[in-house]
């Protein structure tokens, strides 16, 4: 979840109302229900969340990803199948990250029209959310006009700053300003540079060049094909490749059928066994540039267009490579409406044909920590 899915992906709150114990609520299907659902993988879109499970054998920490249910937090687990929904929150949830490599959540809420910053530990006996500090930004202000949507919570490598961005311009279909929190002084950072302030959320491994030829990265690809300045004729192709332009390459695209030819590729990123690469295709333009997503093998032989998504989204779905090398993303761009929108997964091995997991809209995928078991 690209540039943007190596970012990825990617998008304040008032005191909590106080909780007479904090639990864990969750509905797990039995291990004989998920074996029955085996073949399609689906689960139905609804949780049974009036029972209170006080000892569970299924970790938060063992999960895959975090989604939402209304206002609930529920973590999901692909091996089992199961999810467990905690109930501690009543205020709109905008926004969401995970500090790096914990299980401790900062996210946003929207209370009564204002943006506030709120905190849980997730790996804690009795997660509990505390009250961090007041944006005053109102929510409406942190809305995207082209999508209706919220930006996004950022947070620096070491989990220091916190920024959210505001103050929405047609001009750039962007955000023209962003407010940073210090949360080890406790206050606002005041610049009114804003180049400055986006500095505090640079990753430091961008600094780092790595000097191994065999790295894979988005140099790694190419495209070629039709020049844009000609006149394109019938027949004529674009396609990306893998390799060395100068040496030549894998062709990843000459298998897909494309609405209309691409004009440009966009790298996404690279599978776990460097097998396997996630790339954008535009072939047309509006107001942002459109075209699906695609995933590949980078001996060209296995290619697929992942139906339902379109890089013109936000930041495009959110997409996530899991350990064995298969993929899950969502569907959420159709002009179809009997298309069922929801979270895929694509297999690494045996049939490629994505199948749906969760009828959700987005997710988060949870941080490896050290004693995630």
């Amino acid at each position: 979840m690209i540039k943007n899915f190596e970012k990825y992906l990617a998008s304040g709150f008032l005191f909590g109302v106080v909780l007479m114990m904090s639990v864990v609520l969750f509905s797990c299907k039995s291990k004989d229900k998920a074996e029955a659902q085996k073949d399609d993988k689906v689960v139905a879109d609804s949780i049974v969340e009036d029972s209170i499970v006080e000892d569970t054998s299924l970790k938060i920490a063992n999960c895959d990803f975090m989604y939402f249910r209304g206002n609930k937090f529920c973590f999901f687990s692909i091996e089992r199948m199961d999810s467990i929904v905690y109930e501690g929150e009543t205020d709109e949830i905008v926004n969401y990250s995970f500090v790096p490599g914990t299980l401790g959540l900062y996210y946003t809420v929207c209370k009564d029209s204002m943006m506030v910053l709120k905190y849980i530990d997730f790996d804690s006996e009795e997660p509990t959310p505390k009250h961090i500090v007041n944006w005053d930004l109102s929510c409406n202000d942190c809305i995207t006009e082209t999508y209706g949507t919220y930006s996004a919570l950022r947070v620096s490598d070491d989990g220091r700053y916190f920024g959210v961005n505001y103050d929405f311009s047609w001009d750039g279909y962007w955000f023209t300003k962003i407010k940073v929190y210090d949360n080890e002084l406790h206050k606002f950072v005041t610049s009114q540079n804003t180049e400055k302030l986006y500095r505090y959320f640079e990753s430091s491994s961008n600094d780092v060049e790595d000097e191994d030829d065999e790295e894979i990265t988005y140099s790694s690809f190419y495209e070629a094909g039709a020049d844009d300045d000609d006149e394109e004729s019938e027949g004529s192709s674009y396609n990306y490749y893998y390799g060395s332009e100068g040496d030549g390459g894998v062709c990843l695209t000459d298998k897909l059928k494309f609405e209309s030819t691409p004009e440009e590729f966009n790298f996404s990123g690279i599978s776990p066994k460097g097998d396997r690469v996630v790339f954008g295709a535009v072939t047309g333009w509006g107001d942002f540039p459109h075209g699906p997503y695609c995933i590949a093998s980078l001996d060209g032989k296995f290619q697929m267009i992942l139906e339902g998504t379109d890089i013109s989204v936000d930041d495009g779905p959110a997409m996530h490579w899991l350990d064995d090398g298969s993929l899950i993303y969502v569907a959420n761009y159709t002009e179809d409406e009997e298309f069922e929108l929801g979270l895929m997964l694509v297999p690494a091995e045996g049939d490629p044909t994505p199948s749906l997991i969760l009828k959700i809209s987005d997710f988060l995928p949870l941080p490896k920590i050290n004693d995630k078991e």
